[in-house]
């Protein structure tokens, strides 16, 4: 069940939030953490006044807590369970009885936990279920509802079951590494080096889509299946397809969230953090800043909140439109020597330059890799020399000498860190470069490990032999 549910507009919005229970998975972290941009602020821009909700407030009410997650259903995210409307209702006065009909194209679900009345007047209701029959869609409810279904009323069966399951399996195998939050701060992550992903940017470096979209599934999902060789980030091929979908479905939510944080933190840190306010201090009073603060918080804050949502849920929407994918115009070039020197000629070309950062041999030693760049948030020079990414961690560019690729070694997985760039790292796009000439770069990297020179080995295979004289 994605967040298109087939429901009007009215029942949307009491459909805007479900709240998915966790069980199962003692994991002893009852609470995401709140990043340092949000720790930044001013304690009333956190927490919220007694006008209105703050940052941490706006957040939790939306995505909720580990144990505790919320389904804010404008997101698309593959919640999981079905829609479906009630039949027929029964009451006696020891049990509650209700008969479900799928909605048309939803299948109701083998195994079902809970139901989650969305129209008629008990929306609202979640309710957890003695006993559920996918066959006849009858259930026995858990407890008596303060309000007595009706026929004709929406509900959703087992809603957010990918999403628990996700949670699940994500902590049983992901959390020690990327944290309970995706903060990429988990218990081993400071003995790695590259560290853990931080999906709180909702950015992933290796995607199939152009460089202005996000990560799709499809990304997602060949990652966790293949890893991401020259990393820690094993293998899960082995798990079952659902479970690597569900996990899926979790980091994206994981990932809103986290991009959620950074932008409504964004509204208020050029006037409310600790900095801002204490160089406002000399104009003006806390007071007078606090109480300016309130009224934000009050009046403006909640719908920017709610657009925010909006732009959050059009941008991972768009990801897996097919427009959003690399899809070259031409089909490879072949493979051959004059090729990789066409390739290599491209290169060390001052359009493309690629020299600048991986070397005029591709060994990840160009002399980016020794000059002092600034960090784009501070100003400031970086203490150590060399590239980095979006997290401040080092860039070092890759050696293509080794023939280790992050994001896939098959040609269209080139073609498209080539094309797209890579995302959060200093890799740039080069979506305008004639994609009959990405193809040439792509057979010169692949041919990298084998020889320096396009044309070395054949050369030296058809050298004469010394004579010694």
């Amino acid at each position: 069940m994605e967040n298109s549910i087939s429901i009007s507009l009215k029942n949307r919005i009491l459909l805007s939030l479900l709240t998915l229970a966790v069980s199962g998975c003692s994991d002893g972290d009852s609470s995401f953490s709140y990043s340092s941009r949000t720790q930044s602020l001013i304690a009333e821009a956190q927490n919220g006044t007694d006008g209105g909700p703050g940052v941490k407030q706006t957040l939790d009410s939306r995505f909720g807590n580990p144990q505790q997650l919320k389904a804010w259903m404008k997101l698309p995210v593959k919640w999981g369970g079905a829609s479906a409307s009630v039949e027929s209702a029964a009451e006696s006065d020891t049990e509650s009885r209700i008969k479900v009909i799928a909605k048309e194209g939803e299948t109701l679900p083998a195994v079902a936990t809970s139901v989650q009345f969305v129209s008629g007047q008990g929306a609202g209701q979640s309710i957890l279920l003695k006993s559920w029959d996918d066959k006849t869609g009858e259930a026995v409810l858990a407890e008596i509802p303060s309000v007595k279904p009706a026929s004709g009323d929406e509900c959703v069966i087992d809603g957010g079951s990918t999403l628990k399951s996700g949670r699940v399996l994500y902590m049983r195998h992901c959390s020690h590494c990327h944290g309970a939050a995706g903060d990429g701060k988990g218990p081993t992550a400071e003995y790695m080096i590259p560290k853990p992903r931080d999906y709180r940017h909702g950015v992933f470096k290796f995607t199939s889509t152009n460089d202005l979209s996000k990560a799709s599934r499809a990304d997602l999902l060949r990652i966790l299946k293949y890893g991401i060789p020259g990393t820690y980030m094993p293998s899960f091929l082995l798990m079952k397809e659902e479970e690597l979908q569900a996990i899926v479905e979790y980091v994206r939510f994981l990932a809103m969230r986290g991009e959620y944080e950074r932008r409504l933190v964004s509204e208020l840190s050029s006037d409310y953090s600790e900095k801002a306010v204490s160089d406002r201090l000399g104009s003006e009073t806390r007071k007078d800043i606090v109480s300016e603060l309130q009224e934000f918080l009050k009046d403006e804050l909640p719908e920017t909140a709610e657009s925010l949502g909006d732009d959050l849920s059009e941008a991972w929407t768009a990801a897996e439109a097919e427009e959003s994918k690399i899809i070259p115009n031409v089909a490879r070039v072949e493979d051959t020597t004059e090729s990789r020197q066409r390739g290599r000629a491209l290169y060390l070309s001052k359009t493309l330059n690629c020299a600048d950062c991986h070397g005029i041999d591709g060994a990840g030693n160009g002399p980016q890799t020794v000059a002092f760049e600034k960090n784009p948030v501070t100003n400031e020079l970086y203490p150590e020399a060399g590239l980095h990414d979006v997290w401040d961690n080092p860039n070092q560019p890759r050696n293509l000498q080794r023939g280790i690729f992050r994001g896939g070694r098959r040609p269209i997985d080139l073609f498209a860190r080539i094309h797209a760039g890579i995302k959060g790292s200093r890799m740039p796009s080069f979506k305008s470069t004639p994609h009959e000439d990405i193809w040439h770069v792509v057979n010169y990297l692949l041919s990298l490990q084998f020889e320096s020179e396009p044309g070395a080995i054949a050369v030296k295979a058809t050298a004469p032999a010394e004579t010694g004289e």
